[in-house]
């Protein structure tokens, strides 16, 4: 449910309220936890979500302005709601500003479902960071500092993110120096903020790092073909069988997503996030040293010459040598 919020000249909450046909005892079969899903966008003023159960409101959902899915466990017990008689559940946002804010799936629970806490990654392992603030600078201090091609330029971004770089789909990319880097790792987290413009052209590239088409790589495309979902592929040096890792759609050209991509050298699986949120795992047969020292290692453009170039913005790039846990991803993509 799309709930918009324009909380201007002196009005500070926006509410969707749910009359329920008949009056439900929320104290029968061990019930304890409201489940509330939502999710936001970076683009929204902050605010903070809420409900009401009848009348009796519950705050501290979360903020408006967080662009991932949001399951928020309230303990009914410490409401002080009529739980016996239900007749209305609202959810609302409450302070100042516009935005719009989804909400799916209001659940009762006897147990609380678990939920995933985020924890800061850190600078461990964290090898190559692009900010993107007006140049391609690695501000880790490891030197990987990046070169444009073409004629990308510099954009803000949303949120606290800052600037952005963006491509034209034309011949912009950003050659990064990293190719002994790749050859060392086994385990490797790579992880960034995406805006894929509507229109990109067919397997257009996040990120591409390699040697050639058929001298091994590893690539992160928003879609495969024109619709297909994003996929994550990496193939050993002198070629060999791809091991892919997909999720269930295209990366959605709608504003700034998180997509991060997870190698686990000791289980030998790939993990892929959309939005601090597994969308899929697999097995992998191959890990980034077994490219080589790869000399090919791009932003924004493909190994393959057909494919097209990214058409879009990509901001805060990072490489890290060690696979990040869930919990980091989820912070990475603006959980706190």
């Amino acid at each position: 449910m799309p709930l918009f919020y324009e909380n201007v000249g002196g009005i500070t909450e926006a509410e969707a309220e749910l009359t329920l046909e008949s009056a439900q005892d929320w104290t029968q079969a061990s019930v304890t936890t409201l489940a509330v899903y939502f999710y936001g966008d970076l683009d929204n003023d902050a605010a903070e979500v809420y409900v009401k159960i009848n009348d009796t409101k519950v705050s501290g959902g979360g903020s408006t302005d967080m662009a991932l899915w949001n399951q928020w466990n309230i303990d009914l017990a410490s409401t002080g709601a009529n739980l016996r008689n239900v007749t209305s559940v609202t959810v609302g946002v409450e302070g100042s500003g516009t935005g719009t804010i989804y909400v799916d799936d209001l659940r009762l629970y006897r147990l609380a479902p678990s939920v995933v806490t985020p924890v800061d990654p850190g600078t461990g392992g964290l090898m190559a960071r692009y900010t993107f603030e007006n140049n391609p600078s690695d501000i880790t201090g490891n030197g990987y500092d990046a070169t444009p091609v073409g004629d990308p330029f510099y954009e803000n971004a949303a949120g606290d993110l800052g600037r952005a770089i963006m491509f034209d789909g034309i011949n912009d990319h950003v050659e990064l120096p990293i190719g002994s880097l790749i050859a060392s790792l086994t385990d490797m987290t790579v992880a960034t903020w995406v805006n894929a413009a509507e229109g990109g052209g067919d397997w257009e590239r996040i990120f591409d790092f390699g040697t050639s088409s058929s001298a091994g790589y590893m690539f992160l495309t928003p879609h495969t073909g024109s619709t297909g979902p994003v996929r994550f592929a990496i193939t050993p040096s002198g070629g060999g069988g791809e091991s892919i890792v997909d999720a269930s759609a295209s990366l959605p050209p709608d504003g700034w997503h998180h997509v991060a991509v997870v190698i686990d050298g000791t289980a030998m699986t790939l993990a892929l996030y959309v939005d601090g949120t597994l969308a899929s795992e697999a097995a992998t047969a191959t890990l980034p040293s077994d490219l080589g020292q790869t000399t090919q290692n791009w932003l924004g453009r493909s190994q393959y010459a057909a494919d097209a170039y990214f058409t879009g913005w990509v901001a805060d790039f990072s490489i890290y040598s060690r696979p990040l846990s869930t919990s980091e991803v989820r912070y990475l993509a603006g959980g706190r």
